[in-house]
């Protein structure tokens, strides 16, 4: 866990900022930051997208460990910088990897992501901007307020994700997809 934990810590407290005013800004609780920042929770993606908002970050700043200037070039079968999150659940196993395409790169809006769901690990959110996602392997499924979206392997969905939304691997199997998000920095 560890790094994404301290990072929140770090940037609340160069802020000047306490856990209450983090949680009151985010609408996350006071007690899932505290058990965040003491690393005895790992953050959802949702939370970190609300986290990050109420920091006036973007997402990547959470993510990156270094910061690099210029194009970010990334080989085929080399991603880097995987994350996981949690999808909501205790368990150990029940993590989405998202993997970063802007390795290093911290000033970006649009941030690229291939995303690995297995199993039934979910991505549930709700938060500013808006989303692509393509399915590259497997077929996922996805709730956007009341509909619900199938998709195989090349179909693609562009969203707001202000609109509550959940991203799942179709039939308990396994999906990969390219995730791009666009976050709004004020």
């Amino acid at each position: 866990m560890g790094l994404i934990n301290d990072k929140i810590k770090q940037f609340r407290e160069q802020k000047n900022l306490s856990i209450e005013e983090v949680a009151e800004r985010s609408g996350v609780s006071v007690d899932v930051l505290s058990a965040i920042e003491k690393g005895n929770e790992t953050p959802s993606s949702a939370v970190i997208i609300k986290v990050s908002r109420a920091l006036g970050l973007r997402v990547d700043t959470l993510l990156e460990v270094d910061s690099v200037l210029g194009p970010v070039f990334t080989k085929a079968g080399e991603v880097h910088n995987s994350t996981n999150f949690s999808n909501g659940k205790t368990s150990k196993h029940d993590f989405v990897n998202y993997s970063s395409l802007t390795q290093g790169r911290s000033d970006c809006r649009i941030n690229p992501f291939i995303v690995d769901i297995n199993d039934n690990n979910q991505t549930m959110s709700s938060h500013e901007g808006e989303e692509f996602i393509y399915v590259l392997e497997g077929s996922a499924e996805v709730e956007y307020g009341n509909q619900t979206y199938s998709l195989e392997k090349g179909d693609s969905l562009y969203f707001d994700s202000v609109v509550s939304h959940c991203v799942k691997a179709k039939n308990g199997g396994s999906v990969k997809l390219l995730a791009v998000l666009y976050s709004p920095i004020d």
